[in-house]
Parts: C-alpha cells; sequence; structure tokens
C-alpha cells in the first residue's frame, strides 16, 4: 500500500483503531468494483466496522466490554476474549472453494460471536449461482431437483452438487428439511448472507464446543436501509425460521453498541473520554451519509449485493 492511500484510509478512521489494523501491508482491505482499495470513502461498511471494532480490540477494557456484549446477547461471558477483523472461516469447515468471510469474529473461553457489519448496504447479499455466469444461469431459484449446466450435476442446491455442505446443516440451524422443495428457495435472496454466517456459527461453535451467536450490526438511522430492513415483517418472519437454541441471531445498532461500552469501560483504564469521542466520530459519519442521501433525494449510495463464494 502505497503512502497516499494509507493517508486515505487512516483519515477515515477512527485513530485509536488504526493499531487494529496491522500491518496494514497484509490487511484485507476491502477493494471496490474498479479493483481498488476503497475502505477511504465516506460510506465504507469496513471503515466503521473498524472503528468500533477495532477501538474495542484496542482498549484495555476489550474483555469487560465483550463480556456485557456477551450477557446482552445470552451467551456465556467467560475472558479473556480476541477479535478478528475480516475473519475467514477454514475451507475445510464447510468445504468452501471460497470460504465464509465476517466483518469481525469475536471468541472467549466459551462463546464465539460473528459480526456482520452494514452501514449504506441495502441488505444481505444474494447467491451467486442465481446469476448468469458463462453463458448460463446455474440455478433457477428453487430448491429443487435441477441440473447444472456447468458441471452436469443434479440436486436441489447447486452448491450440494458442488459439494458445499449449507444444507447439510440449513436443518440443525432453521426449521428447513433438506429433502423438502421450497419454490423459491430461502436463501435465493438476501437471507443467503445471513444463512452463511449461521451455519458456519453453528458448525463451527460445535467443534470447539462453545456457544455461538450471529449479530447483525446496523447504523439507525431511518434514512438508512438496513435500519428499515431490521424492523420490517420480511425480517421477523425470517428470525421465527432459524433455531435460536442452536445459534441466536441478533440486531445491535452501533448505537447500542457504543453505549453499552461507554457503560461498561471501567474509570480507572486510563480511556475516559474514548467513547464519547467515538460516539462523536460514528455520529459525524452517519449525519453525512444522511445528509448526503438527503440531497440526493433518496437515491441509493449502494447497490444490492450479489454474494460470491467469498462473502
Amino acid at each position: 500500500m502505497d503512502q497516499a492511500t494509507r493517508a486515505r484510509i487512516e483519515h477515515n478512521i477512527f485513530p485509536h483503531a488504526h493499531q487494529a489494523c496491522e500491518p496494514w501491508e497484509t490487511f484485507p482491505w476491502h477493494v471496490g468494483r474498479g479493483g481498488a482499495t476503497d475502505t477511504h470513502v465516506a460510506h465504507s461498511s469496513q471503515a466503521l466496522a473498524i472503528d468500533v471494532f477495532g477501538t474495542i480490540k484496542t482498549s484495555s477494557d476489550r474483555d469487560v466490554i465483550l463480556d456485557a456484549l456477551a450477557t446482552n446477547l445470552g451467551v456465556p461471558t467467560g475472558s479473556p476474549w480476541t477479535i478478528t477483523m475480516e475473519w475467514v472461516a477454514r475451507p475445510s469447515l464447510l468445504n468452501e472453494p471460497r470460504p465464509t468471510q465476517v466483518d469481525v469474529y469475536a471468541e472467549s473461553s466459551n462463546s464465539v460471536l460473528l459480526f456482520e457489519c452494514k452501514f449504506t448496504e441495502l441488505d444481505g447479499g444474494a447467491c451467486s449461482q442465481t446469476v448468469r455466469s458463462n453463458g448460463s444461469i446455474p440455478c433457477n431459484g428453487n430448491y429443487a431437483q435441477q441440473g447444472n449446466l456447468e458441471n452436469g450435476m443434479t440436486s436441489r442446491c447447486v452448491l450440494s452438487g458442488k459439494g458445499i455442505q449449507y444444507w447439510d446443516i440449513i436443518p440443525k440451524v432453521f426449521h428447513l428439511d433438506a429433502e423438502t422443495d421450497y419454490q423459491p428457495c430461502p436463501f435465493a435472496g438476501p437471507a443467503y448472507q445471513w444463512m452463511r454466517n449461521l451455519v458456519v456459527a453453528y458448525k463451527l461453535a460445535r467443534q470447539k464446543n462453545k456457544q455461538p451467536a450471529v449479530v447483525i450490526v446496523y447504523s439507525d438511522s431511518a434514512d438508512l436501509p438496513m435500519a428499515k430492513k431490521v424492523t420490517a415483517q420480511e425480517w421477523v418472519e425470517f428470525t421465527r425460521t432459524v433455531r435460536q437454541d442452536q445459534v441466536s441471531l441478533h440486531v445491535r445498532s452501533y448505537q447500542e453498541i457504543l453505549a453499552l461500552a461507554q457503560e461498561t469501560a471501567r474509570g480507572d483504564s486510563g480511556e475516559d473520554t474514548l467513547w464519547t469521542e467515538l460516539n462523536q466520530w460514528v455520529n459525524r459519519k452517519m449525519s453525512h451519509i444522511n445528509g448526503t442521501r438527503g440531497k440526493a433525494k433518496g437515491k441509493s449510495r449502494s447497490q444490492p449485493n450479489t454474494v460470491s463464494m467469498k462473502r
């Protein structure tokens, strides 16, 4: 990374969180459509996630804050905690050629927490198998027996035909039956990203004998799509399909997490003003985005995602 690019990114990340990105040269920075790192842009969800969780990671109050968050999520506490930014699952976990990646991964002796962080995104990412590839569309959008023109395999899920084990775990995490047809597939659209996070959390936690939780983190603003998404009836209906006793799914706003951090942080940690300053930093970002969106008459700064095998 050249110095000019690093300077632009540093300017867009809360100073206390810079250390969480070391070494900067090998940190998995988000790459935009043009092939260049775009974490410097005002609406970067990666930058916002680093602002908050990078600060928690480098804070002397990390363990007490994450213990409090674990309690809030209904999973066991148990310091010490580790935080990994842009965590990537092992390919062998679900036999994924391009493993699931989450924005923030936290682990203690008793729990694993996966955080998927959103800022101006419209929703989660849809399955890429329903998009035209090499002149054909691998999947017709239904969970029903179909042939894959790419490899000649027949299966209900094109990814299952490729040996990827999502549907081996889905019935353990959702109130769904792998031997039943669903038209359309419940994960052809934006729920695909949430499904991947949940099945990864379940499988990983079972291997580690720990309790899992998946958290969708969003910016609580009436002008941002995800704030509307997580209060909509469609979201309520989706969460009802999740076996919450197996892996719990939560939504928390950045504002809620910052308030919890501020309430929990010890007065003798030497970080008396840290959380107030971070809260102001995050609020300025949100105000800037809201102002920009208002001037654009509601036009979105983001486009709907299609999630490939990476995300």
